[in-house]
């Protein structure tokens, strides 16, 4: 049996016999750390970062942000064998709205 890193969830391997009473400590210990999370009794881990100041975290979001307003559709996905591009914008007082395109070329 192997155990997770953080919450030391029960992870049988292929070959373990599995049990209803570990799936069930497994659940409770889960439902025990999202209730934790919800009533701000404990704190998320910072998320990882290239620059580990907090200024250079804060840069690394804009500039991954202005990638999104210079362009609006800036994922793809194919479908049927057709490339297209495609995004969020708002509309109506800012209702959301996804917008995509083919691809052409």
């Amino acid at each position: 049996m192997e155990y997770t890193p953080n919450l030391n969830l029960k992870k049988p391997g292929l070959k373990d016999n599995i049990l209803i009473s570990d799936i069930n400590e497994n659940m409770e210990t889960l439902d025990g750390a999202v209730s934790e999370l919800q009533k701000g009794n404990t704190s998320i881990p910072d998320l990882e970062t290239v620059d580990k100041t907090l200024a250079g975290a804060i840069n690394e979001v804009k500039n991954e942000m202005t990638g999104h307003v210079i362009d609006p559709m800036p994922h793809m996905f194919i479908d049927n064998g057709i490339t297209y591009r495609w995004g969020f914008r708002t509309v109506n007082n800012g209702e959301p709205q996804i917008i995509y395109e083919e691809v052409t070329g």
